[in-house]
Formats: C-alpha cells, structure tokens, sequence
C-alpha cells in the first residue's frame, strides 16, 4: 500500500513538472535556425526592443539555439553565444510568436539575393530608404517593437535608434516607405525607385569558337 501511494505521488509530481519553471530551460524544436533580418547586439545581448546601436548580425546568419526560457533563447553563430530577452512586446504576442518570426527555419538570403542591387546594398547596410517594401524594411532593420506598433500592416513604425532615440517609418498606400520621421535614422538619404522590382537575369556567358 505504501508503495503505491509513493508511485501516485511521484505520478502526480511529474505531471507538475511538465512545464519547467519560469526562468529554468525548456525543450528546443528545430535548433538549427537563421536570423530573419538584420539584427543588432551589445556586449552578448540582443532586446526586443530591436535598438539600431550595436554589432550587426546579419539577416541570414546561421544560428543554432542552445537554451530557451519563458522569454528569451540563447544561440550560437558560430562565432559568438548571443542571448536574445523578450521583454516589450509581450503583451502583443507570445514568446514562441516572437521567436518563430526572428529566428526562421529557412535561410532569408535567397530572397534578398532577388532583389535589385540597390536594394541588396541597403540591406547589407541595415539601412531604409523610400522606395522600399515592407518586406525590404523587415529584412533591414528586423521587426519594429510591438509596444509601439501592434501590427506590421499598419502605416507608421517606430523603431528605436537607441534606448532613448526613435524615429519612424512611414509607408504609403502601395506599402512602399514614403518618408522616414526622426533624426538619426539609419537612412542613405537616397530614394530608390522601382524597389520592388527583382534583379536582372544573370547573362550567360557564351563559349568563344576556336
């Protein structure tokens, strides 16, 4: 009898367990992963709240998680041990919402490779300029904080320079970046026209007869 009431105990402390406490690690799904944009780092953190200041990591980046709490995923590139905290936007969406759109199952760099040349530099550079898409702006400056912008669909986004700087991304009715709003904004001061229309086809080189 006793040995029984033992096995229910530990039966029903198990199934307490199931879900680690806050802060403790947790399962990891698809560790192998890639950064869904430019994304910017200090020391070895990485804030939701996205700040341009920092080293770039740059879209594309082959990561590997390592570790996941409540609110944060820490990840290797290889070259350094980066912890990415969710901490603005929680009351927007998830943990698992927020990591599944920053840290992808498939690499971003094809599609930035389909874009026109201009738009690849402004990319590489993390910078915006009007002209550019939606999708061109999330791939250069990463997702805006969803404290201060609830949906991408919306016309305004507000990024931060800095913890104390922001400026805005303004988009027109096609959902090109008519204007950016605030000084300093990682801009080339260059519109770029036709942004949305791809690369030209690679030439194919032609034998020379003999």
């Amino acid at each position: 009898m006793r040995a029984r009431l033992a096995w229910l105990a530990l039966v029903v402390f198990a199934g307490c367990r199931l879900s680690p406490p806050p802060g403790e690690s947790r399962p990891i799904e698809r560790p192998e992963r890639f950064t869904c944009c430019n994304l910017h780092y200090t020391a070895d953190a990485i804030s939701d709240a996205n700040y341009w200041i920092g080293t770039k990591l740059p879209a594309g980046t082959p990561v590997r998680i390592e570790g996941l709490t409540d609110d944060s995923v820490t990840f290797s590139t290889g070259q350094v041990l980066l912890t990415l905290t969710h901490e603005y936007g929680t009351k927007a969406e998830s943990f698992n919402q927020y990591l599944d759109k920053v840290l992808l199952a498939t690499d971003p760099r094809p599609r930035i490779a389909a874009f026109n040349l201009r738009v690849r530099r402004a990319i590489d550079n993390a910078k915006i300029e009007r002209g550019m898409t939606r999708e061109q702006v999330l791939l250069s400056l990463g997702y805006p904080p969803s404290d201060r912008t609830a949906s991408i669909q919306e016309r305004e986004w507000t990024y931060w320079w800095d913890r104390s700087l922001y400026y805005k991304v303004i988009f027109d009715n096609a959902g090109k970046v008519a204007d950016v709003v605030g000084r300093p904004a990682p801009t080339a001061e260059v519109a770029i026209p036709n942004a949305d229309q791809p690369a030209p086809p690679k030439e194919s080189k032609k034998h020379k007869s003999r």
